[in-house]
């Protein structure tokens, strides 16, 4: 049988390399045998190749769907004619996992990540997943969104939950709910997901946990948290995680338990790779806790002494007293730290690129040990930093149809400029730009000069959920208008779901759009006019218009609410509300425009300041009736100058 041997802390041999989830009990396992004189391996080879090869052994046992590799259970003599046939196919071990730990203390006062330091942060709207053993599903502090289990033998009931406890510790520092028991995590408010690819004893395969690396591409985790080792480069795995990489995840791993060993590196994979944030463990003095590894892939630090967190209630017989609560030590412990603060940052400063988050724990690390960064601890010890200096980002913020970017820090920039799609974007001010969306994902690229002179490009990607309507999308060139008024809530759509934008506007519909943009006082009552009650739902923005000029009503005393409105008449509404300047000299361009019209002032005045423009060049069309988009249109613009044009 073919095996790889080494020999761990106790001087125990193992015959399959394994990799290691960073707990303090080494587990002895075989390796992995799928048939009598067979042994397991991963096939990586072109699509073509791949079908060529499925079609010949039939003892393909599993397959992926991001790369195109396969399980297969070889012979020596069917691996060698396989290579034989296939001479470019990479044939790899598919290698054996293990649990093996220590006990880490961790003290969120360390890394200034309380709940005092982070609020109001909590990491919402973040998709993290802890790939370990799984989560236990029924612990009280932990609240799961969901899971998969790839693992060979999952647990019985739910398959993702728990039965070893390294999972559950690691998530507890992740995300213990606050609910006035237990403890609660770093980052409560994130959305948590089990990926178990270890079972009971802490083991798990290459596929296995490729698998789970695959899951959490499909399924958009933002944070993936991984606490486990091996000494050994696995090339399956590091080409899984280079895919989920490139996808933009966040690959957090602990660097491992090696640090006994003298040698240039014993950081172990997958925390080696370059896709990777690799994390090193610290003791209570801040100094490298005496098993954590150390060498040049360690980029920054975390506690991991004897950490505090969550643990199965069933298995927890450490301590005398079965709470669901102990401690561990290890670089699993540090590593979960890392991966909470991150969650932090993506929810404060949204829509960055992974290399930007992970540039900004580096920056914002406090530096201990040997000055700058050293192998034993990396960039220093990890530090949320509410107020982050000196970084220039581009800083967002995302408010029902609003984005709003800031450059972050511009002080230390020069020569900035915001694109779309190619497209140059206005800034509203120095290093500030407001653009306005309906529902949907954007995307937008931030240019600049660093203090060095060196031009840096951001990407900032973007999700806006709200303006919904099913009827108005961004291929409307007037959706920005109507999403402007909607971030200031100023309007809003029908109860069907709907905003019918080209659906005619009432007198009363405009005063309510009207009165809400001016901060009119829309408590409903009587009014001046015979056929406005209280019970009309305009009443009170009729009302107080009346008591402030902006409207008069028909000579019979009327208002004629559920009239349709024309043009006309918006532009008196409009031009009596805001007072735009008129320049008597110009030119009337309207053949249907008359200085005999009441409207005619407000007319020139809407034209002259770009608010609208006529049906045609020679024609405003004052008697056509306005509909809700056009009316959006007009007050849009009169609220907000930057968007005229647009």
């Amino acid at each position: 049988m073919m095996g790889e041997k080494f020999t761990h802390q106790g001087g125990l041999d193992m015959k399959q390399l394994a990799f290691f989830i960073l707990l303090s009990i080494i587990v002895l396992l075989p390796a992995q045998v799928s048939a009598e004189g067979s042994e397991s391996y991963l096939i990586y080879a072109s699509e073509a190749e791949i079908g060529a090869i499925k079609a010949a052994y039939p003892s393909v046992t599993e397959e992926f769907e991001e790369l195109p590799i396969v399980e297969l259970a070889l012979t020596d003599d069917e691996k060698n004619a396989l290579q034989a046939e296939f001479r470019t196919a990479e044939i790899y071990p598919n290698r054996e996992y293990t649990v093996t730990s220590d006990v880490v203390p961790s003290t969120y006062q360390s890394v200034k990540a309380t709940p005092q330091h982070t609020a109001p942060y909590t990491g919402k709207g973040v998709r993290v997943a802890v790939l370990d053993t799984g989560i236990a599903t029924d612990h009280p502090d932990l609240k799961l969104a969901g899971g998969v289990c790839t693992a060979a033998v999952c647990a019985d009931g739910i398959p993702y939950d728990d039965n070893e406890g390294h999972g559950t510790h690691v998530a507890g520092i992740i995300a213990a709910q606050k609910n006035n028991k237990g403890i609660i995590g770093i980052a409560p408010g994130v959305e948590l997901y089990a990926i178990k690819t270890m079972n009971n004893r802490g083991a798990g395969s290459t596929t296995q946990v490729a698998k789970g690396v695959e899951w959490a591409i499909q399924n958009d985790i933002d944070i993936l948290n991984m606490s486990i080792s091996i000494k050994i480069d696995d090339r399956p795995l590091e080409m899984m995680l280079k895919r989920a990489y490139d996808e933009g995840m966040i690959i957090v791993s602990a660097a491992g338990n090696e640090g006994w060993e003298v040698k240039p590196s014993t950081v172990t994979y997958p925390g080696k790779y370059s896709t990777v944030i690799a994390v090193g463990g610290l003791d209570g003095e801040w100094k490298r806790e005496a098993n954590s590894s150390y060498g040049p892939e360690v980029e920054i630090s975390a506690p991991g002494q004897l950490v505090y967190s969550t643990y199965p209630t069933g298995l927890d017989i450490w301590d005398d007293k079965q709470d669901g609560y102990r401690r561990l030590t290890g670089t699993s412990m540090a590593a979960p730290h890392v991966s909470a603060i991150m969650a932090i940052y993506k929810e404060q400063y949204p829509g960055l690129a992974n290399t930007k988050y992970r540039e900004m724990i580096k920056q914002t690390a406090l530096d201990i040990g040997k000055t700058g960064r050293d192998d034993e601890t990396g960039q220093g010890i990890v530090q949320y930093e509410k107020n982050i200096k000196n970084f220039v980002f581009p800083k967002a913020t995302v408010n029902k149809g609003h984005i709003q970017i800031d450059l972050h820090n511009k002080n230390n920039a020069s020569g900035w400029t915001m694109t779309e799609n190619g497209t140059a974007l206005q800034e509203t001010a120095p290093g500030k730009w407001d653009v306005y969306k309906t529902k949907g994902t954007y995307k937008f690229e931030v240019n600049y000069l660093d203090a060095a002179g060196k031009t840096v490009r951001d990407a900032v990607t973007l999700t806006v959920e709200e303006p919904a309507f099913p009827d108005l999308t961004m291929s409307s060139w007037f959706a920005p208008h109507i999403s402007y008024l909607y971030s200031n809530n100023m309007i809003g759509g029908y109860t069907d779901g709907t905003f019918k934008p080209r659906q005619s506007i009432t007198r009363a519909e405009a005063m309510i759009i009207l009165g809400r943009a001016q901060g009119l006082d829309g408590t409903q009552r009587d009014t001046a006019f015979s056929d406005v009650g209280a019970n009309n739902k305009a009443s009170g923005y009729i009302q107080s218009a009346r008591e402030q000029g902006l409207i008069a009503g028909f000579p019979d005393g009327t208002f004629k609410p559920y009239q349709s409105v024309t043009r006309a008449e918006m532009a008196l509404l409009i031009h009596s509300t805001y007072r735009f300047n008129v320049d008597e000299e110009a030119p009337n361009p309207f053949t249907d425009v008359h200085s005999n019209m009441a409207s005619y002032e407000a007319i020139r005045g809407l034209t002259q300041a770009g608010i609208t423009q006529g049906t045609t060049a020679e024609t405003f069309g004052p008697y056509d009736f306005m509909n809700r988009y056009t009316f959006s249109v007009f007050l849009a613009r009169s609220e907000n100058p930057m968007l005229i044009g647009k």
